[in-house]
Parts: C-alpha cells; sequence; structure tokens
C-alpha cells in the first residue's frame, strides 16, 4: 500500500481423487494450490457481503484483542510492535471474516510475516515469490508492514489520519487497515495469481469484507515531517555539524534521515560538474538557512 499511489500484486493443480479417510482428531494435510480449496474459496470471495455495522464491531473486537493478547503492543498508539502481533491480527481477521479457509492454504505454499523500517513510503506490500520463475510452479507469500510510517504517525504531527479511506484515530486502527489491505493481496494472489489494488475485483473485496472505500493511505511520511515539524524540504540549503564542524550542504533526499550532499573536491562527481560528499542527517540535527 503506497501514499496515494496504486500498488501492483500478482490456481493451478493436479491430482484429484478422494484420500484415505482421516482420523478422527488428526490434523488435516492440505496441498498446496489446491484447486477444489481454491475455487470454493473462490466462490465464497466473490459473493459473501457483510453489513457495514458487523465490519466495525468486527474491526473493534480485533482492536481489543490485540490489545489484550500482545506482548508489546500495550496501547493504541504503541511503541513497539512484533510480527507475533501481525500474524495474529491476520489470523483474527481470517477467522472472522472468511471462516479460516485463508491461513491454512497460504501456509501450505509458505507463509511468512514481516515489519520493515526500510519502507518510507509504502505502508504494507504482500510478495509474491516464484521460485522457478514460473508463476504456475511452486510460491511463497510474505505479508510486510512498515514500522517507519506507523511509527511516524500519531507521534510529533498532529492531523487526521485516513488509510483504505477510513478516518484512524490511533496506531492500532492504522495498522488494522493497512493489514486489512494486504490480507485483500493475499486472497487475490492465492485464488487468481494476479491481482491490483485499482482494479475493481480488489476494490469490491475490501468494500464488501472491510469497508474501505479507497486503496491507499495518507500516513505520516519523513517528508511530511519534515516540511511540518522543521521546515526542511529537498532542495533546501542546511547546515549541521559533524565532528566538531559545522558543514553546509543542499538536502538531497529525505528517508529515515535527509541526505545532504557537501560541495568537496573528494566527493562523487555529480552531472552539474561538481563534487560532493553524502552525509546522512538526522532531521532535528539540521538548520534550514535562509
Amino acid at each position: 500500500m503506497t501514499a496515494r499511489e496504486p500498488d501492483a500484486r500478482r490456481p493451478d493443480a493436479r491430482r484429484t481423487g478422494t484420500g484415505p479417510a482421516r482420523r478422527p482428531g488428526a490434523a488435516e494435510t492440505i496441498r498446496p494450490r489446491d484447486p477444489n480449496r481454491l475455487r470454493r474459496l473462490g466462490e465464497q470471495v466473490q459473493t459473501q457481503r457483510f453489513e457495514r455495522s458487523d465490519i466495525l464491531a468486527a474491526q473493534a473486537e480485533i482492536h481489543r484483542l490485540t490489545l489484550a493478547l500482545s506482548r508489546t503492543i500495550d496501547r493504541p498508539n504503541f511503541r513497539r510492535v512484533s510480527t507475533e502481533d501481525l500474524e495474529r491480527m491476520i489470523r483474527l481477521y481470517d477467522e472472522r471474516f472468511f471462516g479460516g479457509r485463508v491461513l491454512p492454504v497460504a501456509r501450505a505454499e509458505g507463509l511468512t510475516f514481516g515489519l520493515s523500517s526500510r519502507m518510507t513510503r509504502i505502508a504494507g506490500k504482500m510478495v509474491t515469490n516464484y521460485h522457478r520463475g514460473d508463476r504456475d510452479g511452486p510460491r511463497t507469500f510474505e505479508l510486510v508492514l512498515s514500522t517507519t510510517l506507523l511509527f511516524q504517525t500519531f507521534e510529533d504531527v498532529d492531523r487526521a489520519v485516513e488509510v483504505t479511506g477510513r478516518r484512524c484515530r490511533d496506531r492500532l486502527e492504522a495498522m488494522q487497515r493497512v493489514a486489512e489491505h494486504e490480507l485483500v493481496h493475499l486472497v487475490e494472489m492465492l485464488i487468481w495469481n494476479d491481482g491490483n489494488c485499482d482494479q475493481s475485483r480488489f476494490q469490491s473485496i475490501a468494500r464488501r469484507y472491510f469497508a474501505h472505500t479507497d486503496y491507499q493511505h495518507d500516513l505520516i511520511t519523513q517528508q511530511e515531517r519534515a516540511v511540518r515539524k522543521f521546515n526542511i524540504r529537498v532542495g533546501d540549503v542546511v547546515r549541521f555539524r559533524f565532528e566538531d564542524r559545522t558543514l553546509v550542504g543542499r538536502v538531497n533526499r529525505i528517508t529515515r534521515r535527509a541526505t545532504v550532499l557537501v560541495q568537496d573536491p573528494k566527493g562523487e562527481k555529480f552531472t552539474d560538474g561538481r563534487r560532493y560528499l553524502r552525509y546522512y542527517v538526522p532531521l532535528e540535527k539540521l538548520q534550514r538557512v535562509s
């Protein structure tokens, strides 16, 4: 899920027939890309619809359970989060909205969860890995959320926040909306091996299951934080301290830190014919030069 920008994402199996009867209480073995399971799941996903009141009640219950069960999320505007929290959240959504049918078939192929501090514009991503380069061959999935965007939101920039067209009251609600969005990507990839959040099928699923009205987020990016809190933009001339020296340079990029180019004969040659050294400086260490 990107900041105001589409996030493109991407059943086939052999063998049919009935195997041996399963022993009572035995764990069921699920074959990767089982065509019958995927067909039934596809029929469910294409037709099932929830009342908005039921959606909101289930989302509120998942919010409550996350706070009650997590060992790291201790408040709605949490300061720590783990992959265990994300995995539990997705499992709760699967149980309440899909009857627990999504995660077992995803895990049969391979599913992992991740948190990334390097994602500074994309709030979440669902990666499909084709291990032989063949879309009909073995594949695994990875569902990842951005901790950088989550922790920058509801922190030191005070404004209303919307994710998927839904107003978020706290960081945990924002995490839920992003997780819901990526779960829809997972569902599409499992069933159809293709998907795109700016297409009608994705938006229909997201609306019927989670009451989403948009497929983008406006979480606080580092670029927005730089402007609102520090009045610093890409292209600005700034000064900062480095090893007991005061250096002056130009802001070239803003991610978790600002990339500042300082003119230096030992530096890399740029297209303007000058040489610059790169410095990676926390925003709070920069002073804008008027």
